[in-house]
């Protein structure tokens, strides 16, 4: 029997995604399964410290994410207590999620079927170099001891009601304070997690206001209105805005304080990237608003 077992279980290694039993000691709710896979880094390396989560696929806003977890040293994520049910696996930054097997176009993600007791394995897929949710660093952007422990104890928080009041609190501690484009980011990413796009985009609105010529800053922003599907307008005012935001970084005229160190090369590259990211955004947005007036207008043909 324990022959076969191995057998079965080198036949899931094998094959993608695969699903086997769960051992009787996962604790599951009733009715709900596994999933299980690992996260990697474009251009190479594990993907650690990398959010996870499953959406489920009649969910149309993208909003509400199930089991949300965090990938461990080695990439490796496991999602518990997934509702029975057809989903799709996201991994990255809340407002900029890339859909399994890769992409952040929801229309290209493969549906994952989770059945009760039972773990979908195998789901492996790559994410882009910023998906990751930095560490708070202590730098000169923190004017006191108390500035620096409050953002730090925030950021570190893992629960999301008390880490979004650590974040509020710390906003009202600290108006002045050159974190709060982080924080206002960490408020939109976790009001999207919560399912509540309308507090996020409020937050996302802020991270603009203080990071007006940030253009990944932008283009998540952009991004995040265009998931929520609130106000397709919004999604491509600040997608414009960050196209326009890169054209100031190429000009040679602007260069933010966190790339004053870089040599030429790196620089030049790193404009480049933050060109071809927005404008890419930017077709992302002109896309999925023709989508839907397209969807639009065939439900008013529909109706005569």
């Amino acid at each position: 029997m324990r022959g076969l077992f191995r057998t079965f279980v080198a036949l899931c290694i094998a094959v993608a995604p695969c699903v086997v039993f769960a051992q009787s000691n996962a604790r599951l709710a009733p009715g709900t399964g596994i999933i299980t896979g690992t996260i990697q880094i474009d251009g190479g390396g594990y993907g650690a410290g990398v959010r996870v989560a499953a959406i489920a696929v009649e969910d149309t806003s993208g909003s509400n994410l199930i089991s949300l977890s965090e990938t461990d040293s080695s990439g490796r994520f496991r999602l518990t207590n997934v509702p029975q049910g057809h989903y799709y696996v996201v991994a990255g930054r809340l407002s900029s999620l890339t859909y399994f097997p890769g992409g952040i176009e929801r229309i290209a993600a493969r549906e994952v079927v989770v059945e009760p007791a039972r773990i979908v394995s195998n789901i492996d897929f790559k994410v882009p170099t910023d998906s990751k949710r930095p560490p708070p660093v202590q730098s000169t952007k923190a004017k006191s001891a108390a500035e620096f422990e409050d953002y730090e104890r925030a950021s570190k928080q893992t629960g999301t009601p008390a880490r979004i009041q650590l974040l509020l609190n710390f906003e009202r501690n600290f108006p002045q304070s050159e974190f709060l484009p982080n924080v206002y980011e960490d408020l939109m990413d976790l009001h999207m997690a919560k399912g509540d796009p309308t507090t996020a985009m409020k937050y996302g609105d802020k991270l603009a206001e203080v990071a007006p010529g940030n253009v990944r800053a932008l283009v998540k922003v952009s991004q995040a209105y265009g998931r929520a599907q609130i106000n397709l307008g919004e999604a491509r005012r600040y997608a414009e805005k960050a196209v326009g935001a890169a054209a100031q970084l190429k000009s040679g005229k602007v260069r933010p304080s966190e790339y004053r160190e870089y040599s030429e090369a790196k620089w030049t590259s790193a404009v480049a990237e933050l060109d071809a990211s927005a404008k890419k955004n930017l077709e992302w947005v002109n896309q999925l608003i023709a989508w839907n007036h397209k969807a639009l207008n065939a439900a008013l043909r529909s109706r005569h």
